[in-house]
């Protein structure tokens, strides 16, 4: 089966965090601050992919994921300025909590099966690579 370009764009979405790990693992200069500053922008792509949804639905809206979808672009850009390994753990729960976020019927209406499983592998193999990450910088 073909992939579709949401998966294709989703899957080289995680070529800028393998590389970014692996600079860090071989401790290349600046590899710890790439890996944070995309870890941020992809926190902060993903929190406005929920504000779009949400925003698209203006009648179905619920307070709470519109609420952790700024909240969580916030928590990344404070992730940001602190030590690489603090930073690696908080963006973990920021894309976990958008990951949570979706489980709002109002994506579950939005997202087709296929995204939200794509939604779940990338979260994970994100996941695994910021937990390389925390492991490298000890």
């Amino acid at each position: 089966m073909a992939l579709s370009i949401s998966e294709k764009l989703g899957y080289a979405g995680l070529l800028p965090f393998i590389a970014g790990a692996a600079a860090v693992v071989l401790g290349v200069e600046g590899g710890e601050e790439f890996f944070k500053l995309y870890s941020l922008l992809i926190l902060a792509f993903m929190a406005g992919g929920c504000w779009g949804v949400e925003q698209a639905n203006p009648e179905q809206i619920d307070e709470i994921p519109l609420e952790l979808s700024i909240g969580t672009f916030l928590w990344g850009l404070l992730a940001y300025f602190l030590p690489t390994n603090v930073a690696v753990l908080m963006f973990v729960v920021g894309f976990w909590l958008l990951l949570w976020t979706e489980t709002n019927p109002i994506f579950k209406r939005a997202y087709a099966d296929s995204y939200k499983r794509l939604r779940n592998i990338l979260t994970a193999a994100v996941t695994l690579l910021n937990v390389i990450v925390f492991i490298a910088v000890h």
